[in-house]
């Protein structure tokens, strides 16, 4: 082994009945340029053929760790592939996504090159009949401490929430774990500690991982309870997580916080897949009007709040009207639809 190869790299692959997507997501891992891999494969109590093709690669390829065991959710999942990674970077790769094959060594040379905790870089959103790219500009962005969290918390672009496009190195996530009992939005409550702890990141824009979008899978699939709060209920953490140690991030988080509560009344007055839900609305309105005064008070209100919280406290119909023809004329609601 080369001295440019000396650092593993540990590689997570969450699964759930993917069987049909699984070979391809394994293949682009294992013909990365950096060969120094472990590539710990966690099936998560699949009921399909997904077992049979875990083993199959791990025995073609010592590099594949393969783990079974019985169904608790990708965030237990990958905590579990957290707690056997030996590397001395860890990444991420959803089973039925893949990536370029440099990617990794593209991250490392990055990370090496720049004394980088995290090294990032663009992705591709494939559709079955489209890819939009995330951006593709060759952007180089050195990051310290405060200015990866803040363009992570700020969704300026320059952070994507998500873990798959990322590489870590192993002492910067440390003891820090997903949460179990969130099944949306859990990986950027991850990541909001994560690079908290770092010291520095960097970010390259270069669309290397390609992030696939199905029909059934977890970004695309119907609306549950979990889908419509679980990115609250993560804002809320953050928020307490900065509350009483940082006003800086504190305000960011409560903005964040605000402008997905807005955004989740929104849904209720405008998606009709909302309707079995729609005892909770008068909870979103409250937790809102309760927000917008911390918001006030810590002096971030944006104009677009105000005009939204106005409508919303005192002319609700004429709110729901404005966003069903704009969403009607725009289609942005539909952005990530899979046809």
């Amino acid at each position: 082994m080369s001295d440019r190869e000396k650092y593993k790299i540990s590689v997570i692959v969450p699964v759930y009945n993917i069987e049909q997507y699984l070979p391809r997501c394994l293949d682009s891992i294992l013909s990365q340029t950096y060969r120094n891999l472990e590539i710990i494969v966690v099936d998560d109590g699949s009921t399909d053929n997904s077992a049979y093709v875990i083993r199959k690669y791990a025995k073609k390829d010592e590099r594949v760790i393969p783990i079974f065991k019985k169904n608790t959710g990708v965030s237990d999942t990958r905590n579990k592939a957290l707690d056997k990674a030996t590397g001395d970077y860890i990444g991420f790769v959803d089973g039925d996504d893949y990536i370029e094959p440099d990617m990794y060594e593209h991250l490392l040379d990055n990370a090496l090159k720049y004394g980088a905790d995290i090294s990032h870089c663009g992705y591709q959103m494939v559709f079955p009949s489209r890819v939009d790219y995330y951006f593709n500009t060759g952007t180089l962005r050195e990051q310290d401490s405060r200015q990866g969290l803040r363009d992570l918390m700020a969704g300026n672009n320059l952070v994507e929430p998500g873990i798959w496009n990322k590489l870590y190195t192993k002492a910067v996530i440390g003891d820090i774990r997903m949460p179990k009992d969130i099944k949306i939005n859990e990986d950027y409550l991850f990541n909001v500690e994560v690079f908290r702890n770092a010291r520095k990141s960097i970010f390259e824009d270069r669309p290397l991982y390609h992030y696939i979008l199905r029909k059934n899978s977890a970004a695309t699939s119907s609306i549950t309870e979990k889908k419509l709060f679980d990115g609250i209920t993560v804002r809320e953490r953050i928020v307490a997580l900065f509350e009483n140690s940082d006003d800086e991030f504190y305000k960011i988080a409560l903005s964040g916080l605000l402008t997905n509560n807005i955004n989740l009344y929104r849904m209720f007055v405008t998606n009709n897949a909302t309707k079995p839900f729609a005892d909770k609305k008068s909870k979103v309105k409250a937790d809102i009007k309760k927000q917008y005064a911390k918001a006030k008070q810590s002096g971030i209100l944006t104009s677009r709040m105000k005009m939204d919280c106005f409508l919303i406290f005192y002319l609700p119909f004429a709110y729901k009207l404005l966003y069903k023809c704009y969403f009607a004329f725009s289609k942005s609601d539909r952005k990530y639809e899979v046809k």
